[in-house]
């Protein structure tokens, strides 16, 4: 009878921790992905107008524009999506207090929107105004939405 009882007691405790992978790998697949990610440099007149430009010296802002990969598992909702801008030393340019989770840490984003998900392959764009000056180099940027990484570009301003 004991052993019965730690027989079911081990079974239900295997059962559960499969179900807590389970769980993680639907959290994982559900997750929104980014695709034909790609990042344009503005500047901005006193209009208001956008002029694309490839120079740091007159860049204002970025302009990063990305489609969602089709996904079932996905929930049909509001979707917070966290931005990370690095420069071409690889530094984050963030605000300290702009805190996230994702990949299994805290980190801090550049900036963040939401966006309503409805698997219709709408395209997004989301702009990114640099609280200091662009200078030459490369400019990395990460996307992440739902705690995991959604996206990745880069750009290059001369």
């Amino acid at each position: 009878m004991k052993a019965s009882v730690n027989f079911a007691s081990e079974k239900a405790n295997e059962l559960e921790k499969r179900n807590q992978e389970l769980s993680a790998k639907v959290k994982t697949s559900a997750a929104l992905k980014a695709a034909n990610v790609h990042i344009i440099a503005y500047r901005v007149k006193s209009s208001g107008k956008n002029i694309e430009v490839i120079k740091a010296s007159s860049a204002k802002k970025l302009s990063v524009k990305f489609d969602i990969v089709p996904n079932p598992l996905a929930q049909k909702d509001y979707h917070k999506i966290y931005l990370r801008v690095f420069d071409p030393a690889g530094n984050l340019i963030a605000n300290e207090n702009n805190m996230f989770e994702a990949d299994g840490q805290e980190m801090q984003y550049s900036s963040s929107t939401s966006i309503s998900y409805n698997d219709d392959n709408t395209s997004f764009n989301m702009d990114w105004i640099n609280p200091n000056e662009f200078i030459k180099g490369e400019y990395s940027i990460i996307l992440y939405a739902d705690g995991y990484t959604m996206g990745r570009a880069e750009i290059v301003l001369r």
